[in-house]
């Protein structure tokens, strides 16, 4: 049951690097961005899902995409991600924020509600499923308060901080209560596949379970997928880029993530 307001905020743009307008490929019939909303709002515990992108004209098709298909969109500033989610939570009077990326179009509404439950019963200020990470590349939620998320808009100065909308609480464990919520199984064989959209091997892996999985199953699970890739090791074309985040450029700026330890911590 619904107690609290807590909304998702899926950020989303068209402006990759890597995989220029990737949200926008298909599925099975239908763009990835709409497949990804489309499983979020199975979710039990999320009242509503808002897409936030950027005020520049690139992103233009996705608030028509939105509007046609009578989706929530916010539009806000470009590179500060920070401030887009501040200012989107604010108007839609958000308790509680649920962060995903659009690059996640595979994401599990059941692994999202057990990590928001986990943040009600545990009364964090932040609950992760990324610190460390037990799911695979392509899972990763975070749930906050509002409380919290405007204390972060006030406080965080640098760039990286701003772009990436959280580190500035996980990397402050001293100002911020701090849980995570952990797989308890399939930990070894979930660190070796990616299941995240950034490069074109991604995509065909996402692609291809797309295609198989979506006719038989509209919302398939996260065991789905694992069953099928078990028995189609082929299309895992994208192992080469297991090891690919963002972190590895700040490893000097964040205080709890050694060197050492990223290859473990953060595949």
């Amino acid at each position: 049951m619904k107690t609290k307001k807590s909304i998702c905020i899926l950020q989303a743009r068209i402006s990759s690097s890597r995989l220029p307008a990737k949200i926008l490929l298909p599925g099975y019939n239908k763009p990835l961005l709409l497949h990804t909303i489309e499983r979020l709002k199975k979710s039990k515990l999320i009242n509503d899902v808002i897409v936030a992108t950027s005020r520049l004209k690139i992103d233009e098709i996705i608030f028509k995409i939105c509007k046609k298909n009578k989706i929530n969109v916010f539009r806000g500033h470009p590179t500060d991600l920070l401030d887009r989610y501040y200012r989107c939570a604010t108007k839609y009077n958000a308790n509680t924020i649920v962060r995903i990326t659009s690059d996640c179009p595979l994401m599990d509404y059941k692994i999202v509600d057990k990590v928001i439950n986990k943040f009600y019963f545990s009364k964090a200020d932040y609950v992760s499923n990324i610190h460390p990470p037990t799911f695979p590349d392509g899972f990763d939620i975070e749930v906050f308060s509002y409380e919290v998320l405007k204390k972060v808009f006030f406080e965080a100065k640098k760039n990286f901080q701003r772009e990436h909308v959280t580190p500035y609480i996980w990397d402050n464990p001293k100002k911020f209560k701090i849980n995570n919520y952990a797989n308890s199984s399939n930990y070894n064989y979930y660190k070796k596949i990616r299941l995240t959209l950034d490069y074109i091997e991604d995509y065909y892996v996402i692609w291809k379970i797309y295609n198989k999985l979506y006719p038989l199953k509209k919302i398939f699970e996260l065991k789905d997928i694992i069953k099928y890739l078990k028995q189609n090791v082929h299309i895992l074309v994208n192992k080469k880029y297991l090891n690919v985040n963002w972190y590895r450029h700040h490893l000097t700026e964040l205080k709890t993530i050694k060197k050492k330890d990223t290859a473990i911590k953060f595949l």
